[in-house]
C-alpha cells in the first residue's frame, strides 16, 4: 500500500506561518487535536521519557538547540523539535547526535505509520504545525527517544506542543509579540505561555522576567507545587548566545543530578561525557568563532554567513529581540562598524524596531534600508529607505562601514543563501 508523501501532505494543510492569519486563534482548541492523539496513542510514552517544553518569546530556538546539544553529550538519545525552519522544514525535526535535519526516509516511516493508523480524512483536518508536531512525536517514539526537547511555536497554552505533557518547562525571555493572539501586555503573554504547564511537569526552570512579572512565575509554581530554578536575566553588553549557551548548561546539570541520575529509568544510549558536569566544557559559543570546531552553534543565530563582504544574520523580529541583537552585535564586534538591512513582516511592530535600528546606524555613519513586497511590510516613515527583496544582493555590496547586519524574519535568511 502506497501512503502519502509527509511534505506533500503537509503542504495541503492551513499554514498559519505563511498566511499570518493568526486571528483564528479567538475560536481554537486544542482538544480535536487532543483526541485524536489519543485515540491512537499518538503521544503516549512508550518508555520512561524527559520531555523538556520550551516557551518565551525570545531565545528559545537556541536555548532548544544548546540542551540538545547537552543531553545528547552527556550520552543520551535526544531528539529536538523547533520551529520556524531557516530554508528546509525538515529542519524542525532532529535527532542526536548529529542533529541533523530529519530524513526524507524517516519522514516516509512517520506518514505510514500515521495512515495506516488513521485515515486521511481525519488527518488532514490538522494544520500544518499540528502535523509536524505530530510527526515529531511518532518519530522520537519509533526512534525510542529517551530526551525529547519541544520548542513551543506561539504561546503555550494553546500551543501543539502542550500535548507533550513535559515534565520540565524552560522559561526563555518575555517581550512583546503576537498581541493580538496572547495578550497587549507581558503579564498576559507570560500566563499564556505558562499554560503548557502539565500535571506531570515538576521543575521550571527561567530566565528573571524582571521584577514585575516574577511574582506570577512564582505564583503558578507554587499553586502547582512545582519547583522554580532562576537564573539571571541577560546583562547589557553580554552576547545573548553566550548567556543563553550558559543557561542551558545550569539547566543540564540541574536536570541530571537530581533526575536522570537518580532516576535510571530513562535510559542513555552511549557513555556520558564528563566534561560537561565538571565544568571543563569550556568551547566558546560566540559567532565570532565561526569556522573553530565548536559543533553546538544554533545555526541562523547571530550567524557569519559570509565573510567577504561581511555579513551576519539574525533572526530578531519584535523590539526586545533587536535590542539584544544589536547590543549583542556590539559585543562580538566591537571594531566593526555595520550597516542594516532588516525585512520585517506585516505583523510585526516595524515602525519600533526600525527606530532602534536607525540609532545605532546614525552612531556607525552608515546605512539602513528596509525590504518592502515578497511579503514584507515597509514601516510607516522609512519609505525613503526601501529596497526590494532583488535589491538585497546587489545592496550588501555597496553598504558602508565594515559589516552587514541583516535581520527582521526568518525568511530573509534564504535570500542570503541563495
Amino acid at each position: 500500500m502506497q501512503f502519502p508523501d509527509f511534505l506533500e501532505f503537509g503542504s495541503s494543510l492551513t499554514n498559519l506561518e505563511k498566511t499570518r492569519n493568526f486571528n483564528v486563534f479567538g475560536n481554537y482548541t486544542l482538544e480535536p487535536f487532543r483526541n485524536l492523539l489519543d485515540s491512537h496513542g499518538w503521544r503516549e510514552r512508550k518508555k520512561p521519557r524527559l520531555r523538556i517544553s520550551v516557551v518565551g518569546t525570545n531565545g528559545k530556538g537556541s536555548i532548544s538547540h544548546f540542551l540538545a546539544y547537552r543531553f545528547s553529550k552527556l550520552g543520551y538519545s535526544t531528539g529536538l523539535y523547533t520551529s520556524p525552519h531557516l530554508l528546509d522544514p525538515k529542519e524542525r525535526i532532529r535527532l542526536g547526535p548529529k542533529f541533523d535535519p530529519v530524513t526524507e526516509a524517516d519522514l516516509q516511516e512517520v506518514s505510514e505509520i500515521l495512515f495506516s493508523q488513521g485515515t486521511k480524512e481525519e488527518l488532514s483536518f490538522l494544520s500544518w504545525f499540528e502535523w509536524f508536531t505530530l510527526g515529531a512525536y511518532s518519530l522520537f517514539e519509533k526512534k525510542d527517544v529517551s530526551i525529547q526537547i519541544y520548542e513551543a511555536g506561539l504561546g503555550g497554552r494553546l500551543d501543539a506542543t502542550k500535548l507533550c505533557e513535559p515534565d520540565i518547562l524552560v522559561v526563555c525571555a518575555i517581550g512583546e509579540d503576537h498581541k493580538a493572539v496572547l495578550g497587549n501586555t507581558k503579564d498576559l503573554i507570560l500566563k499564556e505561555k505558562l499554560g503548557i504547564l502539565s500535571e506531570r511537569t515538576k521543575q521550571v526552570f527561567a530566565l528573571h522576567p524582571g521584577e514585575e512579572l516574577l511574582p506570577i512565575l512564582k505564583e503558578e509554581c507554587e499553586k502547582r507545587k512545582i519547583q522554580l530554578h532562576l537564573f539571571p536575566s541577560l546583562p547589557l553588553g553580554k552576547p545573548y548566545l553566550e548567556h543563553n549557551r550558559e543557561f542551558a548548561d545550569l539547566i543540564t546539570k540541574q536536570i541530571y543530578s537530581n533526575i536522570l541520575e537518580k532516576d535510571h529509568a530513562i535510559e542513555k544510549s552511549t557513555y556520558a561525557s564528563s566534561e560537561l558536569l565538571s565544568n571543563k566544557d569550556n568551547s566558546d559559543a560566540s559567532p565570532a568563532n565561526q569556522g573553530s570546531e565548536i559543533p553546538d552553534l544554533p545555526p541562523g543565530r547571530l550567524e557569519i554567513v559570509s565573510k567577504s563582504p561581511f555579513i551576519v544574520y539574525d533572526p530578531a523580529h519584535n523590539p526586545d529581540a533587536v535590542k539584544v541583537t544589536l547590543n549583542s552585535l556590539e559585543s562580538l564586534f566591537p571594531k566593526k562598524r555595520f550597516s542594516v538591512i532588516a525585512g520585517f513582516l506585516p505583523d510585526k511592530e516595524g515602525e519600533k524596531m526600525g527606530e532602534e535600528i536607525l540609532t545605532l546606524t546614525k552612531r556607525f555613519g552608515t546605512e539602513t534600508h528596509f525590504v518592502q513586497g515578497a511579503g514584507f511590510l515597509l514601516p510607516k516613515g522609512f519609505e525613503s529607505l526601501a529596497i526590494s527583496s532583488d535589491e538585497i544582493s546587489s545592496k550588501i555590496n555597496e553598504l558602508p562601514g565594515d559589516g552587514v547586519l541583516v535581520l527582521g524574519s526568518f525568511r530573509l535568511y534564504g535570500y542570503l543563501k541563495s
